[in-house]
This record gives structure tokens, sequence and C-alpha cells, in this order.
């Protein structure tokens, strides 16, 4: 009988082990068939190239924990930044065992090259056949033409992909097979103009004589005034009861902060002079903002002239010396000598690892552009939140904007998530990563009165209000829990959602965000001559960033800032009367 036995079970052992060594299989995000046409199979020759994130040596908790250490006021070590690359490697290259196994895959693969993208060595960059990667990843590629936007192409595996065997829990993700383009992505892809909905796209109109704060607007001497922002820089060497000796691990520039300019943006100098002369009324010679990409080469759009019309406008006022701001800009392509591929759209983790590697590093970057957090691959979230896990190690401060979408977020969310519109609340990528501070939008709105203390009374930017043209957004992250950190400033809120069945709409154990806010609405800004009042986050997330950049340049002898949310919360616990709660607001 047991000859029998064996031979019964022989096959059933077969396919476990079948199952047990076969690859991982990994689905593609974002193909939609009413979107994406199939054409032929891709050529066997033709070129693509791939980036591949591998798996870092520590877990995210592990990581997370070194984050806390440099990050929480309550830590010895806090303030005592990583000081190089070679730290970081320390903590997020793969294991050695990983980096061969990766390296003995792609040689007998014959891949054409393979390189790291920064001395980490945690992500690379494959150039590779169709052909090989066909059998590399077991998969099949095919041309695909958007149905709505004629003359788009990608070239992606239908349905799904798999992972060598060899590289399972090596390979995290792989840029260029993982997804489909987002249709926000595929419109500017395509070049064509935002439509007027594009909660993306910098709102602006003209001005009229119902703002509370005159017909020029919240200028940058109105934010001063709001906010205390000095008009002369007071440079104060105390050490405030910080350890002297964390002061030489300071290794960011102090003084820099960089913007990234994403998705066909510029801007243009003339605008800038004219704003700085006529707006913040500026009249010493002025320094221009760095350029690094091509921030200039086309006519003024609105979000890039936002943007570096803030940032000079509140930390060059001053000096008039605008060059400690670099604009670090991307157009639709980061790479216009090659095809269509994931890491030539999205430009949120080019961009961090651009900032990362820079020597030395920004003590400040500002972020005006968000996507729906459903429609972003989890696989890529993850590689871009290990970028800013590694900013905030370094020291750097990260502000994003919320969205100005309200809760509901955009209305792209219905096509590429598949949410129908106002059924849950609805967050945006990455200001829904734990580790950047989340920027809100109010408004001194028409009528409203000036509080004890002098200063205008705030709300919430809502379209309910009249001629407001954003909802400042927020809500619940579906990706990322809610880190202890805000806990306890979160509960009064999640108390009031459970009673009032709100909750319902959101994780409550998700992620809250906005973690702060700042004026965002009748901003003015000159593009190509004209002036026009803005309202968007997009004004909120430079204004918070230029505080916290003339916050470092004031305090020279601590360290920078960094990661600012446990320091936030950590205030909001022990010195609430420093915080204007936004109370008002629809």
């Amino acid at each position: 009988m047991k000859p029998r036995i064996l031979l019964l079970l022989s096959p059933l052992c077969l396919l476990l082990l079948a199952a047990v060594c076969s690859a991982a299989v990994r689905t593609v995000d974002n193909a939609h068939p009413t979107h994406w046409e199939r054409g032929p199979r891709a050529a066997p020759e033709l070129l693509l190239t791939l980036r591949v994130a591998l798996t870092p040596r520590k877990s995210d908790a592990q990581l997370a924990e070194l984050v806390a250490a440099v990050a929480d006021p309550a830590s010895p070590l806090y303030g005592q930044h990583l000081t190089s690359s070679a730290q970081l490697r320390t903590h997020f290259a793969p294991s050695d065992a990983s980096l061969r196994s990766f390296q003995q895959v792609v040689q007998d693969a014959q891949v054409l090259r393979a390189e790291p993208a920064d001395a980490v060595q945690d992500l690379w960059r494959l150039e590779l056949a169709v052909a090989t990667a066909e059998r590399l990843f077991d998969t099949e590629m095919f041309h695909f033409t958007h149905r709505q936007h004629s003359g788009l192409s990608v070239v992606r595996p239908e349905e799904s992909y798999s992972i060598p065997q060899e590289l399972e829990g090596v390979v995290a993700y792989v840029d260029g097979l993982e997804s489909f383009p987002t249709e926000m992505q595929a419109r500017f892809m395509q070049g064509g103009a935002a439509d007027e909905k594009d909660p993306f796209a910098v709102k602006q109109q003209p001005f009229a004589n119902d703002f509370i704060v005159g017909s020029s607007g919240a200028t940058p001497a109105v934010i001063r005034e709001q906010y205390d922002i000095p008009e002369r820089l007071t440079i104060n060497s105390s050490a405030y009861g910080v350890a002297e000796e964390s002061a030489p691990t300071d290794q960011v520039d102090r003084y820099k902060l960089v913007v990234g300019t994403f998705l066909h943006e510029f801007y243009d100098e003339m605008d800038l002079s004219q704003f700085l002369r006529t707006i913040d009324e500026q009249h010493q010679a002025f320094k221009m903002p760095k350029a690094t990409g091509p921030c200039t080469t086309h006519g003024p759009t609105g979000e890039a002239s936002l943007d570096v019309q803030v940032t000079a406008g509140l930390t060059a006022h001053e000096t008039g010396d605008a060059s400690t701001i670099e604009m670090l800009c991307y157009t639709q392509l980061r790479d216009e000598t090659r095809g269509y591929a994931a890491d030539n759209q999205e430009p949120f983790l080019t961009f961090m690892q651009d900032v990362n590697a820079m020597q030395p590093p920004p003590a400040v970057v500002s972020i005006s552009y968000t996507d729906d957090e459903c429609s972003v691959p989890t696989a890529y979230a993850e590689a871009v939140n290990r970028e800013l896990m590694k900013a905030a190690l370094r020291g750097i401060s990260i502000v994003v904007s919320a969205g100005d979408a309200g809760v509901r977020g955009s209305h792209l969310a219905e096509g590429f998530c598949r949410v129908p519109a106002c059924s849950k609340f609805m967050t945006m990528f990455p200001a829904s990563s734990p580790y950047v501070t989340a920027v809100g939008a109010t408004t001194i709105a028409t009528a409203s009165a000036r509080e004890a203390n002098g200063k205008w009374k705030e709300a919430v930017t809502s379209t309910s209000q009249a001629r407001a043209l954003i909802t400042s957004g927020g809500g619940f992250s579906d990706l990322y829990d809610m880190p202890e950190y805000q806990r306890k400033a979160v509960a009064p809120y999640l108390n009031f959602a459970n009673t009032s069945g709100l909750s319902r709409f959101f994780r409550d154990t998700g992620r809250a965000l906005p973690d702060i806010a700042a004026v965002g609405h009748a901003f003015p800004v000159v593009v190509n001559g004209e002036v026009g009042a803005t309202d968007g986050t997009s004004v909120s997330a430079p204004v918070v960033a230029s505080m916290i950049t003339l916050l470092n340049r004031a305090l020279p002898n601590l360290p920078p800032l960094g990661f600012l949310n446990p320091l936030l919360y950590r205030l909001y616990d022990v010195c609430p009367q420093v915080f204007v709660d936004i109370t008002h607001g629809d």
C-alpha cells in the first residue's frame, strides 16, 4: 500500500512544488480596456529603459525608527541627521546577497546596460531589448494606443508580468512595466491643455474689489503681516538647549530652497521681475533663482510662475537675492531621447532621487503637484516614500500641497480609480506620505474681521465661498497608516466622525492630512505680463516652505528643522497657543 500512497501523493507534491517555485505574478495597473487599445506585439529588437527598485536591507519599520530618532524632539538623537550618501547606503542599500542575485540575473539575461541610479544602489537603470524583457519577466510586450488621445502610445505588458524566482523579495518595483499612464499623465503626455475642471491646474481670475485685503490680493506684504514674517531677518546664534555637538552634523545647505516644477510648466524672469518690483515693492537689483532643466524655455504658465514668485517674494524680500532658490524643472518626458516609459511620465521618484543626490542637499523642498492616491501604483508609491525617508534622515523638510478638490479627490479619480464621486474621502499623493508636511489652504474671506491679536480671521478655502476657486484638500490615506506623532491631535476628529456618521467615508487608521495650513486665496501672480488672483494649496505650500527656509537661516548654529511633523505635533501638544485652529469654512 505504501508505494501506491506515494504514487498518489506524487502529483500533489509536484503541484505544491511548482506553486512554491513559480515566479511571483504582478498585475499591471491602469490598463483599462476603455482607455487603451492593444496594437501589435512590440518588435523584439525595440529598446526599453526600465528602472528597478530593490528592497532595502532594513525593513520599513526599522527605517521609520531611524527617522523618528532624528526628527522627534524628545529623542536624544534629535537633529543628528545623516551627513552622506554612504550613511544612507548603510540603511537603504539591498543586502549583499540580494545585490549579487540581482546582478547575476541581469548578467545571465544579457541586459545591454545595468547601472545604479545613485550611490545608494537601491535603484537601477536597465537598458534592454523587448525580447530580453519578455524572457526575463515572463511576459509579452505590446504597443498600446490611447483611445481618446490619438498619437499617444506606450509599450507595456497586457495584464501581468512575473518577477524571476531568484529575485522574489529582492525586486520591489519595476518602473516601466508596473502601470499604464493615468488619465492626467496621458493628457500631459499628449501636450494638450488642461481642461477647465482639472484640479491640478493653477486657478486664476481677474481681481475684484471684494477681496478683504484690497484689490492687490494676498500679497507677500499681507502674508508677512499675517504670519509675523520680519521685513529684515534677525540671525540668532543661541543653541536653545539643543546639544551643540549636533550642529556639526548639519550638512544640508540651510539657505537653499528647491522647488519642483513638472508637466510642461514654465516661468519667465521678466514676469518675476515685474512681480518683485510692482507687487512686492522691491527696488534693489535682483539675483534670479537658479534654473535646472527647461524652466524658462517656453512661454510662462501659471503654476511655475506662482511657485517662483511666492518663494522669491518671501525669501528674498530683504536682500533681492533669489539665487538660493533652485527651480528643478521637468517636462512631460524626463528624457527626450527615448520613448515613453513610466519613469518618463511620473516625476516624483526622479525628482526625489535628484534632490537626494544633490551635494549639498537643500534644507527645504516645495512640491505643489499631487496625484489622486488611488491612481498611484502601490509599489511606486513605496519607492517614492523611501526617497522621502532618505530626505528626512538627511534633515530636509519636504512641503507638499494637500490638493485643491476637497475630500472628494479630483474628478479624474472616477475614471482611473473607478470610485464614484463623493462615495469616500480621497487623498492626494505624495501629500499622504507620513514623511512630508501636507499643507492646506485658507482664505482671508470677504467681510472677515480682525482677531484680537490684529490678524485677519482665516477660514478654509472652499468653492462654497464667493469667488473662491478651489476647496482645500485633505482626508485619510488608504495607503499609509496613521503615524504615532499625529494620533493624539487627530483623536477628537475621529470621535466627531464616529458620532456624526462620517467615519464610514474613510479609513480611520489612515494617515490624516493636511498637517498645517496657510493662505491660499487671492495671491497675485504675473503670467506673461498680466496679473491675476490665484487660489490653491499651490500657494500655501511654497508659503510654508519659504517660512521654514527663513527659520533655518535665522538659526545658523542649530541643525536644520528637517522633517517637520514630529516637531509640529509635539508643539501642538505642549504649546497649542502657538497655533491658530482653523474652525471656519465649509
